[in-house]
């Protein structure tokens, strides 16, 4: 008889399950290949126009400069702003391997890789949800990963937030086999590559998990002590004060800006700023607007996160599943509310929707949160486009105004059925679950 573990991980077995329908074997694969060829649509028509303009404009020249001028060469390594390379000095390292290539093969290496990393992801994510709930799960998962609009983007770009998504599935499997450590190291590393996701290190602060902050705190005590090592206190000065400090107390009105900030900026802005990706002042009025917005979105979570956990009969300690859905409004929160959040860092939606897709497939959520996770799944899942510049005038203004903004829609749509979830804290049953079913077996 198969079976899941009672924290919620999946057995080996449970794949079992999923081989004997016909339709993950045959139908499964021909949805699949439709939405691969769905993924391709979007290079074609998505942004950037230039391909991997990420990795050429920040990676590879951060790189090239440490091989030229040496391993602790003086800060900046590339053109200041948003299309240089903004991260910690020290993980300009990383890219020192792909300068020998050349410029050309080196950007079509790092698809590779960045293909590789998606396929992987792509494993963990279907290993990370109920699979056993429901037979279409894992090439339902394949499905939504194929048609990621962010995803695509994220590709074409050349930026390494899919490497990142993989390290925080990766920290989320660590953490429910129980390995705080590691999982606090990885998500460490996360935080420094994506400093939005320094939000999750103050829920487990809130959360009392001392171990995983312990692996966190080592991850990034590590990192910025041999980058201190190497490249010197006045070189992170500037980059704190170049690549931190602007994002933090300004705002870039452009159209793949995808977050609350951006947003409230192109109501006031409209079509005008829709390609500057350079900070502006914040008005006061936008300030205002923005923080009751922020206030609201903390104190829901704040109730939500509140609610005794599942197995609060049975010691009061938070389950696994009410953790990890937690965990999964804690990442969107950390994107919706960052200042700057890049369209691409909407791939993070893949974590709750493998969290969901197996109670959504089941039946075992409620309707209103089975539109709001569909919603979200259309609206997250678009190709990352502009606004035309050929539209009337009148409808280009709207749209900037408006659909531009469809992946925030769709990250907050999510964010709410993922609320109600941890409220409602039910466990979800699996198709056809009697008392005497196999199903319920697996369930249990």
């Amino acid at each position: 008889m198969l079976k899941t573990t009672s924290e919620g991980g999946v057995d080996k077995q449970a794949w079992a399950l999923t081989s004997k329908y016909p339709w993950v074997s045959r139908r499964g694969w021909l949805v699949l290949g439709l939405a691969l060829l769905v993924h391709l649509g979007y290079w074609w028509i998505a942004e950037p126009p230039t391909l991997f303009s990420d990795f050429y404009k920040a990676y590879f020249p951060a790189g090239e400069y440490l091989w030229e001028d040496g391993f602790t060469a003086p800060w900046p390594f590339t053109e200041s702003g948003a299309g240089g390379f903004v991260n910690l000095p020290i993980l300009a390292w990383l890219f020192i391997p792909f300068v020998p290539m050349g410029e050309d093969a080196a950007g079509w290496v790092f698809l590779a890789l960045g293909a590789a990393a998606v396929l992987v992801l792509t494993l963990l994510l279907v290993r990370l949800s109920d699979a056993v709930l429901h037979p279409a799960v894992p090439v339902s998962i394949a499905v939504l990963v194929a048609l990621n609009g962010p995803m695509a983007n994220s590709l074409r770009e050349g930026n390494s937030t899919h490497f990142v998504l993989l390290m925080m599935v990766t920290s989320l499997l660590l953490l429910r086999r129980e390995r705080d450590l590691a999982a606090g190291a990885v998500l460490g590393v996360c935080a420094i590559i994506k400093l939005p996701l320094l939000l999750l290190l103050g829920y487990f602060v809130w959360r009392r998990q001392w171990s995983v902050l312990s692996g966190a705190a080592s991850a990034l005590a590590g990192l910025g002590a041999v980058s201190l090592a190497v490249f010197g206190i006045e070189t992170h000065v500037a980059w704190f004060t170049t690549c931190v400090v602007p994002f933090v107390s300004g705002v870039i009105p452009a159209f793949n800006v995808q977050s609350i900030d951006g947003f409230i900026m192109r109501l006031d802005t409209g079509a005008s700023r829709l390609r500057e990706w350079d900070p502006v002042a914040r008005p006061a009025v936008q300030a205002i607007v923005r923080l009751v917005i922020m206030a609201g979105l903390a104190a829901a979570a704040y109730l939500a996160f509140r609610r005794p956990s599942r197995n609060a009969a049975v010691g009061g300690r938070l389950s696994v599943r009410d953790r990890e859905v937690e965990i999964a409004v804690v990442m969107l929160l950390a994107i919706i509310t960052s200042p700057v959040s890049w369209t691409h860092y909407y791939i993070v939606a893949l974590v709750p929707w493998a969290l969901m897709i197996g109670p959504l497939l089941s039946g075992a959520v409620t309707k209103l949160q089975r539109c709001l996770i569909i919603a979200s799944m259309v609206l997250v899942s678009l190709p990352v486009v502009d606004v035309p510049e050929g539209l009337a005038p009148w409808l280009r203004e709207a749209l900037a105004r408006t659909v531009i903004s469809a992946w925030l829609f769709g990250g907050l749509a999510l964010l709410v059925a993922l609320l109600i979830e941890r409220w409602n804290g039910r466990e979800p049953v699996a198709v056809g679950a009697g008392e005497d079913s196999p199903a319920a077996e697996i369930a249990a």
